[in-house]
């Protein structure tokens, strides 16, 4: 009889360990070749010719994985407004992913959801109004990458790229080797817009907004150029100096809410961000410390994540909920 137990315990352990879920995260490193992207830093393209960025949005939708000998797996229902401006922390959810070899996804809005009213969805939604509109008009749909700067040898020449259109709804395949740290996966890839101007003169300035000409162009160096696999590489960032990392109260009432984090006095510096389900960073906080508070006071009812942060690292996250 105890070895019966003891074989159905071991059974079920092993169950557990191959179904353990682990958190998904996206991470976009904005870059201007080697260097970390900025608005108004000057840069060149593959033509020599200087530029510079003073707005580049767009959007991305339909994510898949591929992961664990390949498995696909799509994440539904998600659409993400990336701004180079900011930081790109997308948590894509817990699956039963132990590794991942590639992720997939499109440049825009797919075909379904273009040509919706955005007036449709929540404010904090990725495809609600937003300004500077990212929506170009029902039968055209959403502008899905948004480029702006000036270009010419002295920067003075205006730049500005909008594309769009169903047909330039392009798929990027990026291939990785991302595997589970800490219940948290990472997947880091680099985004350099150098690349989004490859082969388009910016000297005596550009415009054009639609779905063709320098724009179709601008959009095929996104799916050709301008994403790869990060040149960051991953270490595994130890937690045994931290104790607790929680959120209380949580469910969250009254919009503010407080940090239980108990770390050794020896412990690196740790930052928090907190993102919306949508993938918008709400809010990043520098040195952060116990019973430090956090308020999302502005922000409307739903789930949200409050991540922690070491040497640049996410090393845990925790979910809270706005009543």
């Amino acid at each position: 009889m105890n070895k019966i137990l003891l074989i159905t315990l071991i059974s079920c352990i092993a169950s557990f360990e191959l179904n353990a879920q682990n958190n998904i995260m996206l991470n976009i490193n904005h870059k201007l070749s080697d260097v970390d992207f900025e608005l108004n830093e000057a840069a060149k393209n593959n033509m020599d010719h200087d530029f510079k960025i003073t707005r580049l949005e767009y959007y991305i939708s339909e994510i898949s994985l591929l992961h664990d000998g390949g498995v696909e797996t799509k994440i539904e229902d998600l659409w993400i407004l990336v701004d180079a401006a900011r930081e790109t922390e997308v948590d894509l959810g817990q699956y039963d992913i132990t590794s991942v070899e590639k992720i997939v996804f499109h440049i825009g809005v797919d075909r379904d959801h273009n040509h919706l009213d955005p007036s449709s969805y929540p404010s904090s939604h990725p495809l609600a109004p937003k300004f500077p509109s990212m929506h170009w008009g029902w039968t055209a749909g959403y502008r899905f990458v948004a480029l702006e700067g000036h270009g010419g040898e002295n920067l003075n020449q205006l730049v500005q790229l909008h594309g769009l259109g169903d047909d330039n709804y392009f798929t990027s395949e990026i291939d990785l080797d991302a595997t589970a740290e800490n219940d948290i996966i990472s997947i880091n890839i680099d985004a350099d817009y150098t690349k989004a101007l490859e082969d388009i003169s910016v000297n005596s300035g550009v415009i054009v907004h639609g779905d063709n000409l320098q724009a179709q162009q601008c959009l095929e160096n996104f799916r050709d150029y301008v994403f790869s696999p990060s040149s960051i590489t991953s270490s595994i960032v130890k937690t045994d100096e931290i104790n607790e990392f929680s959120v209380f109260p949580n469910p969250i009432v009254n919009g503010v809410s407080s940090i239980k984090l108990d770390i050794e006095e020896t412990a690196n510096k740790y930052d928090l961000s907190i993102w919306s389900i949508e993938g918008r960073q709400l809010d990043y906080i520098h040195n952060v410390v116990d019973k430090q508070n956090i308020d999302l006071s502005n922000q409307p009812s739903g789930m949200y994540f409050i991540n922690l942060i070491t040497d640049g690292k996410m090393i845990m996250s925790e979910k809270v909920i706005i009543k």
